[in-house]
């Protein structure tokens, strides 16, 4: 919806309403209205879980890949379908692989996963590499 629309129902005094659980109403995602990414968002990182964004080794790969916590957006695998801006990173960690299209796409498992591995984390390390 528009600023003018948005700006027009406010003036009848219509109250606009954003559904923050959107997975409950499957009927409606068509009619759902995509969301754009935050101006600061420089990696999108999707998991399949909600991840602490303050977590230690998240913020190690974002420093390696020269970018600060500030400058990422994390969500869930779910709430991705609302998005439809692309930014410069995409990480995913324990799902597929993103629709968005961005320059630069990482994969790896699930934290936990990730976190144990070394095989898994050569992996990371090996993608990281080929965009540096």
């Amino acid at each position: 919806m528009s600023n003018f629309s948005r700006y027009y129902l406010q003036q009848m005094g219509i109250t606009l309403w954003q559904c923050h659980k959107p997975q409950q109403f499957p009927h409606l995602a068509s009619q759902a209205e995509k969301i754009a990414l935050p101006k600061h968002c420089q990696i999108l990182i999707v998991a399949n879980d909600k991840l602490a964004p303050h977590n230690q080794f998240i913020n190690q790969i974002l420093r390696t890949l020269q970018l600060e916590l500030s400058q990422s957006h994390i969500i869930t695998e779910e709430e991705l379908k609302y998005y439809y801006q692309s930014p410069e990173w995409i990480w995913t960690i324990g799902c597929k692989q993103s629709e968005l299209a961005a320059k630069k796409q990482l994969a790896s498992p699930h934290l936990d996963v990730l976190l144990h591995s070394a095989q898994a984390k050569k992996q990371l390390w090996q993608q990281i590499v080929s965009y540096m």
